[in-house]
């Protein structure tokens, strides 16, 4: 993560708009529809910010994303759940299922969405997504993505066969390893974060939710910049422009959250302590490690044979007292 800072804290404050989110979505120069969606939904789980990026031709990508977005919200009402990012990935996964059954209409057999998506409850913030659309946490003027793409390139990217800056620019940029709708079983990546207080004057985090639309034409460390220096409605306006100045060859959608506080792996609850779990793990008897691993006859036999040998010694202990 960007720096670290203490204690807790959640979405709050109110210094005008600068902690309002905002959200916008653009059709683009080149597009005649809006295959794009966004989401603002409030639910017994938390509020829930989600980003669909549609595809499957004419009519499909635009009702997979709108039924993503549906099923979501039906999913984050319809019960109680143990955890936030339990109940974001169920949601998701509903959608993902609602999608595939879908597509068994040959009208719209090749039809998908990407999503990304947070669940905020409280100081927990959830993330969930499929496909290459992204999240990114800001910090005052540094960028940090915090999703990896599903995509054909990022694997030759993982792989070593080419440079990350060249990915982009690569023939087959955009074709997805994982969508929702691609299969019905799908392997949601999900992370949890926690929100803790800005200590000391320090800056508060904004996370970020977007579409390919955005990222393939503004680079990442002017989205900093114009995050950080304008307010989140002002950032959305000014970030569609000069996508549109670019080409705007594809739809465009962001999401702008301002935690209140900066983003964390460790709760504040129950802070990491690397140092105590290194001294139990050190403490683990050799001889328990080993029996662990025999099966449950040898573990039998060699319990036998203990015994065994606790007796031979008690009777030798008898024998040389009453000599």
């Amino acid at each position: 993560m960007l720096g670290s800072s203490s204690s807790s804290g959640g979405l709050r404050g109110d210094r005008g708009e600068e902690n309002i989110p905002a959200a916008i979505t653009d059709v683009g120069c080149e597009r005649d529809i809006n295959e794009d969606r966004y989401a603002v939904i409030d639910s017994p789980a938390g509020r829930a910010w989600i980003v669909c990026d549609g595809m499957g031709g004419t009519m499909g990508g635009e009702l997979a994303a709108q039924l993503a977005i549906d099923a979501v919200r039906r999913g984050l009402e319809s019960r109680s759940f143990e955890s936030t990012v339990e109940a974001l990935q169920s949601a998701v996964e509903e959608a993902n299922r609602v999608i595939v059954l879908r597509r068994q209409n040959p009208a719209f057999s090749s039809m998908g969405t990407t999503v990304v998506g947070a669940l905020i409850q409280g100081d927990e913030v959830a993330l969930a997504h499929a496909g290459d659309s992204r999240a990114y946490l800001v910090r005052d003027g540094a960028i940090q993505q915090l999703t990896v793409d599903h995509t054909y390139v990022q694997d030759l990217v993982d792989r070593g066969a080419i440079n990350e800056e060249d990915a982009l620019s690569h023939p087959q940029a955009h074709v997805l390893t994982k969508c929702l709708g691609a299969a019905p079983r799908l392997d949601l990546d999900t992370q949890t974060f926690w929100i803790w207080p800005a200590a000391n004057g320090e800056p508060e985090d904004k996370l970020i939710l977007c579409s390919d639309g955005l990222y393939s034409l503004v680079e990442d460390y002017e989205m900093a910049e114009i995050f950080t220096t304008h307010s989140p409605q002002e950032a959305c306006v000014k970030l569609v422009e000069m996508a549109k100045e670019r080409g705007g060859y594809d739809n465009i959608t962001l999401a702008v959250l301002p935690l209140g506080g900066q983003m964390r792996e460790e709760s504040p609850e129950h802070p990491y302590r690397p140092a105590k779990v290194q001294q139990r793990e050190a403490t683990v008897s050799p001889l328990a490690t080993f029996g662990a691993s025999l099966s449950l006859g040898k573990r039998l036999a060699l319990m036998f044979l203990l015994a065994l040998v606790g007796s031979i010694g008690t009777v030798l202990t008898t024998l040389i007292d009453m000599r």
